[in-house]
């Protein structure tokens, strides 16, 4: 479970679409335009491996643990990070953006309400399932939500929150 312990509120990081205050209806909300500023938002169109995301990660001054259990998949396990326990992300490493897109809309949706995960390109990242508020401000904390197109589970579909980067 990811829970947030050192008062990071997910409201510092987004807004409703609308550009007003956040609400609790969570599919209504986007990323605030400050959450990623100085970051890269354009759409990666090379096929990319897990180093890419560690580099990011350790770019966000972040110590990450490496599992690597198959060529096509890997764990980045963080610590110290403001949560109760370690995060640990499913990196899948697939074919095209297309696949991974799908791969983590699956995934989201067989791990029910609370999960939530980013993709960029080919990459797939699943994070543990947490409550949304906690899943919002981990991802713009550490800047998830920059690095990869950022969805969470909804009761029965996944959502797709706006304002960082996006795939094409």
């Amino acid at each position: 479970m990811l829970r947030v312990t050192d008062g990071t509120n997910y409201k510092s990081f987004v807004q409703d679409r609308s550009g007003g205050p956040s609400g609790a209806d969570f599919s209504a909300l986007r990323f605030r335009p400050e959450t990623c500023q100085g970051e890269n938002l354009e759409p990666e169109t090379q096929k990319l491996d897990a180093n890419h995301l560690i580099r990011f990660l350790e770019r966000q001054q972040l110590a990450v643990r490496v599992e690597r259990p198959r060529a096509d998949l890997v764990y980045l396990v963080l610590s110290g990070v403001g949560t109760a326990n370690e995060v640990r992300l499913r990196v899948a490493i697939l074919a095209n953006a297309s696949l991974a897109g799908e791969e983590l809309h699956g995934a989201l949706l067989q791990h029910g309400q609370g999960s939530w995960g980013v993709h960029r390109s080919n990459l797939a990242v699943l994070g543990p399932i947490g409550s949304a508020e906690d899943d919002l401000a981990f991802a713009g904390k550490y800047k998830l939500a920059c690095w990869g197109m950022f969805s969470m589970a909804g009761r029965d579909d996944t959502i797709a929150v706006p304002g960082a980067y996006r795939e094409l």
